[in-house]
């Protein structure tokens, strides 16, 4: 063997050894990861609000402003005692969009824990916001603009001086970065999202990478309803449930419902292709962070 072989074979050798040590490392990186990832993400959408059954009150009161009616409140405190018994004593974290009918969603479900809900930490993320549909909305103006939607698509479609979907979508990628990173530096068993019913949806069509004709297939999400997606302990996330926690208004007793899907406007896909895209596209916080 010359000299030169022994130089080939002996930067061979190096280069399988410097693979395997990344390899390796990356390996541990991961598994390093995973073990801080959450039990739970669980997305809470805000009890009803005064401009769910009043829409005409947005000529006057801001969007951001919008507080809960009495039965809202009720029905965020039903979701708290839902979500309390589903983590019990677990550790968790709650990020809430800074609207005040969010704001007042989250302090109904924290009754839940009693005084232990001091402990709890917290904080408004201003990019988990409801979409914005304008200024002051005139709600014969955005009668006109929903069907204006209808002709141009609904994904794209951005309301005067405000946003379209396809809007909040870039922000919520933005969060979903920043949301992996908060997982990292703190582990905590579960964490709470309380926010609305388009960025909810934005939110999931991001996470398992819907299209947009899928996205547009999903149904919005009952006041005070939730849906758990849990960690399957190999780095990735999936759909567990949806729970509506429904108060009735004239007896205001609480049932609780469940459902192992979201729902979609044209067929309920428990066994269809869509619902495939779960196990599909569960997102890996290790390999592909958001």
């Amino acid at each position: 063997m010359t000299a030169k072989d022994v130089a080939l074979v002996a930067a061979s050798v190096a280069i399988t050894l410097l693979v395997t040590r990344i390899w390796s490392s990356r390996r541990c990186t991961r598994s390093r990861n995973r073990k801080k990832l959450p039990h739970r993400i669980i997305l809470v959408r805000h009890g009803q609000s005064e401009g769910n059954v009043n829409p005409v009150l947005y000529r006057d009161v801001p969007d951001n402003a919008m507080p809960l009616t009495d039965l809202g409140k009720r029905q965020a405190r039903a979701a708290g005692e839902a979500i309390k018994a589903i983590i019990g004593d677990e550790s968790m974290r709650c990020i809430v969009s800074p609207c005040t009918r969010t704001i007042e969603t989250f302090e109904e479900i924290m009754a839940a824990w009693g005084e232990a809900a001091a402990r709890i930490p917290w904080t408004e993320e201003p990019r988990i916001r409801e979409q914005d549909f304008g200024n002051f909305q005139n709600p014969d103006q955005i009668r006109e603009c929903k069907i204006q939607r209808r002709k141009f698509g609904g994904f794209f479609y951005r309301f005067p001086s405000g946003e379209s979907p396809a809007d909040v979508y870039d922000r919520i990628s933005s969060f979903l970065e920043s949301l992996h990173r908060m997982f990292m530096r703190k582990a905590e068993q579960n964490y709470v999202l309380v926010a609305h019913g388009v960025t909810l949806r934005i939110l999931l069509m991001r996470y398992f990478r819907y299209t947009i004709a899928e996205y547009e297939e999903l149904e919005n999400f009952h006041n005070a309803e939730f849906v758990v997606l849990e960690h399957n302990g190999d780095g990735a996330f999936r759909v567990a449930k949806v729970v509506h926690p429904h108060v009735d208004p004239a007896t205001l007793a609480v049932t609780i419902h469940e459902a192992p899907h979201v729902r979609v406007t044209s067929r309920v896909h428990r066994e269809s292709s869509f619902s495939l895209s779960y196990d599909k596209r569960t997102l890996c916080w290790d390999d592909n962070p958001m």
